[in-house]
């Protein structure tokens, strides 16, 4: 077995870490923004609608599970044996 396997699954691993986390941080920026601007805006009623629904349900939702994916590939990766 090639020794090099080892340290190529870890920056895989990591990589893929990272990838995961760049929605994740969309995500959770996205969320934040929202009740930002729901709460903060006098106006806000006027421009509820089902987009603003799905996106409150949706975009926490999808920020914890690409986290935590990205949480068990950093864990993985930086794991060392």
């Amino acid at each position: 077995m090639d020794t090099s396997t080892p340290t190529i699954y870890k920056v895989l691993f990591i990589v893929c870490g990272i990838a995961f986390a760049a929605p994740s941080i969309f995500f959770t920026y996205y969320t934040v923004r929202l009740i930002y601007l729901n709460l903060t805006m006098e106006n806000a009623a006027a421009y509820r609608s089902g987009g603003m629904l799905i996106g409150a349900i949706v975009f926490p939702l999808a920020a914890l599970i690409f986290g935590f994916i990205s949480w068990l590939f950093f864990k993985k990766g930086f794991k060392t044996k």
